[in-house]
């Protein structure tokens, strides 16, 4: 950002901003209120000091009334930089429906007029690619859920990636306020188990998905969200909770006894997180490892392949590591939670008919000199498991559900 009000330049800049100074965005912006005959213009980088961390976290607690009460948001969605601006002519992007010309009277009696096109589904941004897409700002609407929410906003980048949280904190807030929901560092209790359903990538079978088309990322070097939420990796996210190969994935019944949030200052909730915990009761089991290995030895074999796996014969399942770890802590034991099951009662195929269910869950990993404590490293999901009365003759012996609840037993543990 070329022109920003620092503790050096703020009283200069609440005395003049010479309108020539300012990057063509910035500029266009103005041009556009002045257009509208609106006299104040909220801009992030003039408005807040930039340099003064006091200054931004009181600012931050005010976003969501700052947007919330706009009278116009200026999305320059076009614009690569701030250099770019956004008044400029371009062509229609669909013949079908051209842009409409509207007439507005302002304030002052003068007319402006603005050119709209429709937006005909949501994805209409995403086939102009315009490079908004790639920022860490979300547009939301009253029909959108927070997982929806979270799952667009994990595409996004930030500028820092302690901001992670930060730029959602304005409609945390909001939420907040509406449902009087608990937020816990991206996620609501009161969701819970669905909303910890999360796994890298984007949900098999949408728009753009492909089996390479995200790399699992090392985890932040720096703390920024417990184990548990989606906030913690820097790749985006999906939810097992939308359908799998056309059935839905049931989250289970997972009690959540406790759970607790400390900011890294007063009232920071919603931007910036010091530690977080949750205490559940579910079903658990433990895997030895046959060969004790390093944490950052447990990874894939291409780490870079989000859709690579690592196969646990005694557990029936297919295990995804969370992150490319750097620690050289010693796994000789991985913990499986369950959270999920999938029922797949008809296959179109004569030869492959089944009852079957497949499971869900998170892997973890027992945290130091915390007993019964545990992060999360991964998740996991089997393969089918079969009814005993399934007729499917290619299958003998089948692994039954019974047999796979038989290692499992309930516990509550803290999940950090």
């Amino acid at each position: 950002m070329p022109l920003k009000t620092t503790k050096a330049t703020r009283f200069a800049h609440k005395e003049c901003i010479p309108l020539d100074t300012l990057p063509k965005t910035m500029k266009d912006a103005v041009s556009v209120c002045r257009g509208m005959g609106i006299r104040y213009l909220w801009i992030d980088a003039l408005c807040i000091i930039q340099d003064d961390q006091e200054d931004l976290r009181e600012e931050v607690n005010h976003m969501p009334e700052v947007y919330q009460y706009a009278a116009l948001t200026i999305c320059a969605a076009s614009s690569t930089s701030i250099y770019d601006g956004f008044l400029y002519r371009r062509g229609y992007w669909s013949h079908t429906f051209p842009a409409t010309s509207i007439r507005i009277a302002t304030d002052s009696g003068e007319s402006i007029s603005l050119f709209v096109y429709l937006c005909i589904n949501s994805y209409a941004f995403e086939y102009r690619k315009e490079p908004i897409l790639q920022r860490a700002t979300y547009r939301l609407s009253s029909s959108t859920s927070w997982l929806d929410v979270v799952v667009e906003y994990s595409k996004r980048e930030a500028s820092l990636a302690s901001d992670k949280l930060r730029a959602l904190s304005a409609i945390a807030r909001v939420y907040h306020l509406e449902t009087g929901k608990e937020y816990l560092a991206g996620l609501w209790k009161e969701d819970i188990p669905a909303a910890l359903c999360w796994a890298n990538g984007i949900t098999p079978g949408s728009t753009g998905w492909t089996f390479t088309s995200h790399l699992i990322s090392p985890r932040p070097k720096e703390y920024r969200a417990p184990s548990w939420s989606w906030a913690s990796v820097n790749t985006p996210v999906y939810y097992w909770g939308h359908k799998y190969h056309d059935a839905p994935v049931k989250p289970r019944n997972l009690q959540v006894l406790d759970a607790g949030i400390t900011p890294t200052y007063p009232n920071g909730e919603y931007d910036s997180i010091a530690s977080g915990f949750l205490v559940v009761r579910g079903p658990v089991r433990a895997w030895a490892l046959p060969t004790p290995v390093e944490l950052y030895e447990f990874k894939t074999a291409d780490p870079r392949n989000l859709w690579e796996k690592i196969w646990i014969e005694e557990v029936n399942a297919h295990v995804y590591p969370d992150a490319i770890e750097d620690s050289h802590e010693m796994l000789d034991i991985l913990w499986f939670l369950l959270l999920a099951e999938q029922d797949e009662k008809v296959h179109p195929e004569p030869t492959c008919r089944k009852p079957a269910t497949s499971y869900w869950g998170l892997v973890l990993k027992q945290a130091k000199a915390h007993p019964n404590t545990f992060c999360r490293i991964g998740h996991f999901t089997t393969n089918p498991i079969f009814e005993p009365a399934c007729d499917w003759p290619h299958y003998k012996d089948p692994y039954t559900p019974a047999m796979f609840f038989d290692h499992f037993e309930d516990r509550t543990i803290t999940l950090i």
